[in-house]
Order: structure tokens, then sequence, then C-alpha cells
């Protein structure tokens, strides 16, 4: 079983990158938030040419960007340092459609002026009112250059349809006296908004937060992202693999339903690492609201008595015998899995995702002991391992929460066999 885990600065690469790419590429339009596009029948659109395009009854700017209003709107225009949310179809002078933030439902939403967007996208903006919509053709200097960007060629045009949903000042957090925050003894400081009243959080639970972050100011605290109208975020409490210290501890205690303040010092956040918003050694600010709460899977009750050892050592025990098929080396397995180390510590469960993990039998992919246990059972059987180290990890351990040494327990179900 082999499977990557996230921590401090992955959070944020997951968290906080949220789509294309402003002067260096990574901003809000890659992580497909996207759209059907919001263009009407008699507006004009992008002819499939490689040629260069030129935008019929646009206004060029001093720039070079090309702006043509399509409906003038009724709100008022953002200035920098706005929370501006909107819908956009982005595609290439011959068609390409790159992004599109209908398709999943999810506007896209940004602070002005903060390089989170591409320079010609932000001078647009700064021309449109909410509730407008506007076509754009940023010129190569204004998108990604000559060097382009993964897909996108150098010196390409960039054809943006933006309907500007909405302009506002970005969210503050609430207001808490420092006396009223509880320090806890590795520095976090949190504060109970509303007391929930479902399950409580604690250590391997799967929880489900809804967040919002600030970076600490001495004179004002800098907005930097939410998660209101978007996904939230599920980790298991504990696992240090999803989210950074301060978060997971701030969650651990709080009760569905529940929202609370957290002050996360700079070692329980970020540390030294920096992203584009976010400067290091950064205390945070956040306010989370837990959703949801699942409890950890419990292991099987196995008497020792009752397991089969194998000449390699893996010890296995038939919970439920499967009916089905027994796989053959070469093919795919699909099975669903929770591991945890003997002291009950559990490491890592494809049931708490709800995410089933394949791989290909015998061929390396997962640890020794794996491709072994599961090699003799049938689908629709549920099978405890007992791998030994030399059959897991050995010496080596893995990443933070599998030591060297260590003997492991799966609870294992096979699912399903694939060509």
């Amino acid at each position: 079983m082999k499977r990557n885990h996230y921590w401090i600065i992955g959070t944020i690469v997951l968290l906080f990158t949220i789509a294309l790419a402003a002067c260096q590429p990574a901003t809000q339009v890659v992580d497909p938030a996207v759209l059907e596009s919001t263009a009407t029948s008699d507006e004009p659109t992008a002819v499939p040419t490689a040629e260069p395009i030129v935008l019929e009854g646009a206004t060029t700017t001093d720039s070079g960007l090309q702006y043509l209003e399509v409906d003038p709107g009724s709100g008022r225009a953002p200035v920098a340092g706005d929370l501006v949310s909107m819908n956009a179809v982005i595609s290439l002078a011959d068609g390409t459609e790159i992004a599109n933030s209908l398709q999943n439902g999810q506007a896209i939403t940004v602070v002005l002026g903060r390089n989170e967007l591409l320079p010609g996208w932000e001078e647009g903006l700064a021309l449109m009112k909410a509730g407008g919509k506007a076509k754009m053709v940023l010129p190569p200097d204004l998108a990604f250059g000559e060097e382009g960007y993964g897909a996108i060629p150098p010196n390409s045009q960039v054809v943006l349809d933006v309907e500007l949903l909405s302009v506002d000042e970005p969210p503050q957090p609430s207001e808490v006296a420092e006396s009223d925050l509880t320090t806890t003894e590795s520095g976090l400081k949190y504060y109970d908004l509303t007391e929930g009243d479902g399950g409580e959080a604690a250590a391997n639970s799967t929880v489900t937060t809804h967040y919002t972050v600030w970076v600490a100011g001495d004179d004002a605290n800098s907005y930097i992202l939410s998660s209101a109208g978007n996904q939230p975020v599920t980790f298991v409490v504990g696992r240090g693999d999803t989210v950074f210290p301060g978060w997971d501890e701030g969650v651990t205690g709080m009760k569905v339903g529940g929202k609370r303040l957290l002050v996360i010092p700079p070692e329980l956040a970020l540390g030294d690492q920096a992203s584009a918003t976010i400067p290091a050694n950064s205390t945070l600010i956040m306010e989370i609201e837990l959703t949801d709460i699942n409890e950890p899977v419990k292991m099987s009750e196995v008497d020792p008595n009752n397991y089969t050892t194998t000449e390699s050592g893996l010890q296995y025990y038939d919970i439920e015998e499967g009916t089905g098929e027994t796989p053959q080396a070469g093919q795919t397995v699909v099975v669903h899995y929770t591991g945890w180390l003997e002291d009950g510590t559990q490491f890592d469960s494809s049931v708490d995702r709800n995410e089933p993990f394949s791989f290909v039998l015998g061929e390396g992919g997962v640890i020794p002991g794996w491709d072994e246990g599961v090699a003799t059972m049938k689908v629709g059987g549920k099978r405890q391992l007992r791998v030994p180290a030399e059959l897991a990890y050995g010496d080596a351990g893995a990443g933070s929460v599998i030591p060297p040494g260590a003997t492991l327990i799966f609870d294992i179900e096979l699912l399903e066999i694939q060509p």
C-alpha cells in the first residue's frame, strides 16, 4: 500500500491554490472552477483560428488589452483589495477551452490587486461593474508571455468571457478579546464562537470543516480565502497528513455544529515556508465550522491463536470468506482497507475517505505483505493481515506515522477484480 501524504506546504497547495496563474503560473482558474459560456447568442465569439484575434467593437487599452462590454452591470466597480466573485470561460485564439467555471458550479473568488490572476484579467475586471459581463482578449505579455504554461503555447492570446457576480469588502474575523482566548500548551489560541451539540472530534475521527483564513497583522488582518460556497475540507484528526498542526489541534474537542476562532502561531502553521499570499513566519487566524464527523473504523478483534502464519511470516485471518473469484498476478484488484499500528493507532483508511484503492497484484506496487495477503482472497471476502516489518516498511518506516520496524495490521475487503 502506497499513498502520498500531504502536510504543511501541501495543505497550502491543496487549499490555497485555486486556479490558473497570475504572473507566476498559479491562480484561480486551474482548479477548474469553471463554466459554461456566459455568452449569449448575440455576443461576439472567438473565431477558431490561430491568427491573432481582433475583437470587433472592443476598446484597446494602453497595455494592449482588448475589452468589450457585453452587459454594463448595475453594481459597483471593484478596486484593489475588494473580494470579487465571477464566472469565466477561458480559451485560446483557436477556440481551445482552457477552463470553465460553470462546469462544477463553483464561481472563482479572488482578492483584486493581489496578483492572483493574469495581469490582463485583473486590468479587465477593474473596468467592470458587479452584475456585468465582458469579453477580453489578453495579449501574450498580459497572459502567459513567451514561456507559455503547460498546454498553453508560448506567445498565446487568451480570450476571457467574464460575468462579474459580486464585489465586496473581504470579511474580517470575529472580534474576540485577548482575555477571552484559551491558550493551549502548544501556543494555539482559540475561542468558541458557537458551541456545537453533535458528535465530538477526537483523535482518528474523520471530520469535515468549513474555514476562513486570514494572515494576522499589526494594524489589519489580511483575508486569504474561504470555503464558503465551495467544498469544505475533510481530514482525519491527528494523522498529520492533510492540514497543518494548528488546524488539526484546533478542531479537536469541537462538536458538530460548532464554530471556533483559532489564532495559530507560525510554528503550528507554515513556519518559515511562504506562499504567494502568506509571508514566512506568519500567524494565521482561522474561523472553522465543524459540519460532520465520522468515528474511526474499529479494528476487528482476532484471537492470536486463530491466525494462519505463512512461510514469509505473514499472518492472516479470514473475517468473512468471499464467494467470488481469486485474483491472479497481473490483475487489478479493488479493495477497501484500514491500517493500524500494534497499539491501535490508525494510520490510513480508504473507508474513511470512501475511496476504494486499486493496484496490480504481484507487481510490487504495494508492500509485499499486501501482495501476498490479497493473492489468496476471494471477491467479497474480508481478511485481517498482520504484516511484520520486513514485509512492510522495514527499518525505514514511512513518513511520520509508521515508525521503523513496525508491524502493521490491516483489515482488507476485496471488492472487485478487474482484467
